[in-house]
């Protein structure tokens, strides 16, 4: 850091303030704005023209770095209290919080999350989503919030490359969705339909339920079909990060079987 370069190390700072206010949901959904923790979704969120305010810990190697593209030295006190870490990455911003309605979704794969908690288990499914070339993830009531921090860094910046659908019941969503083509298919470890018995090459919303009870059974008429992964060995269960990985890479991997056959 240039010797000249001041170093706020106030928490009363009001960019500070106003930024340490965004760890709380009902502050981030009136501000309309998140925050962003790490190089790489920093990265991201800048790359896309994303970012209203950035700081970065004076201390840290890469500070010059970050110094260089605006950001606002704070010191390591002020860091930690702007993230919600033991082990800050050193750098934070504060990004625009986009969203899309049901009947905004493109594309013709997208991923739906009904009353999954975890931010972890919701981050990993933004990426896989992201990965296999889904649209946009819809986030509906009940849902772990996208915007959460815990949820943001999980997705390793990849949130900024999906559309967002976030607060809406799973009635709507599907309706809307049906209403644009999709077929709305289902994921429990219980059927004993597997997903290659599925076509999935079709416009396609893959619900994903709760890490405990599943898709609630009130929803079921919502679903077109349900599809359980086989699994010959002794659990009974997957991680539904890792379920609905596998079923979004099985819609990939049919989907190049019939741009091949």
């Amino acid at each position: 850091m240039r010797e000249t370069e001041t170093v706020v190390t106030s928490l009363r700072n009001p960019r500070v303030l106003a930024a340490r206010k965004l760890l709380r949901r009902n502050e981030r959904t009136r501000a309309g704005a998140f925050l962003v923790e790490g190089p790489v979704p920093v990265n991201e969120a800048l790359a896309r023209g994303e970012v209203q305010d950035l700081f970065a810990d004076a201390e840290a190697p890469n500070a010059a770095k970050w110094l260089a593209r605006g950001a606002v030295a704070v010191s390591g006190r002020v860091m930690e209290a702007l993230t919600d870490t033991s082990t800050p990455q050193g750098v934070v911003g504060v990004a625009r919080m986009h969203t899309v309605a049901p009947s905004e979704v493109s594309g013709d794969l997208v991923v739906v999350l009904s009353d999954v908690r975890d931010p972890g288990n919701a981050g990993t499914l933004v990426r896989s989503a992201a990965a296999a070339g889904a649209s946009a993830v819809v986030f509906c009531s009940g849902t772990v919030d996208p915007f959460n921090p815990k949820t943001v860094r999980s997705t390793a910046g990849l949130l900024f490359h999906v559309d967002v659908v976030a607060g809406v019941a799973l009635d709507v969503t599907a309706g809307k969705l049906r209403d644009k083509g999709f077929l709305m298919i289902g994921a429990d470890a219980a059927s004993a339909k597997a997903p290659d018995e599925v076509d999935l090459t079709r416009p396609v919303a893959l619900v994903l339920g709760n890490e405990s009870w599943g898709i609630e059974q009130a929803w079921r008429r919502l679903l077109d079909d349900v599809v359980g992964i086989p699994m010959p060995g002794r659990a009974e269960s997957l991680n539904v990060g890792i379920a609905g990985s596998i079923l979004l890479f099985e819609a990939v991997r049919q989907r190049r079987a019939g741009e091949t056959g």
